[in-house]
């Protein structure tokens, strides 16, 4: 086919992976609040889930939802 005819499919396309990839993210932040919440719950909300210590209060109030500590984060995801 034409390139021109394709031009509605590949908008299409970029569409629907564009709404994916909002959807995923969103089900991810919903995640992320709900697991937050329950640590509200039972009293561990600001306690990093690694090594136990007190998340700082800057880190929650950028990140509301974090599990972890700046330093933890930042070694399990290798950016130590």
């Amino acid at each position: 086919q034409p390139r021109s005819t394709l031009f509605p499919y590949t908008t299409l396309f970029r569409s629907f992976n564009n709404e994916v990839s909002l959807k995923n993210t969103l089900e991810k932040e919903l995640r992320d609040i709900s697991n937050a919440l329950k640590r509200i719950k039972d009293g561990s909300y600001g306690t990093c889930k690694y090594c136990k210590n007190e998340i700082t209060s800057q880190r929650l109030e950028i990140r509301p939802t974090s599990s972890a500590c700046i330093d933890c984060k930042k070694k399990f995801s290798g950016e130590v």
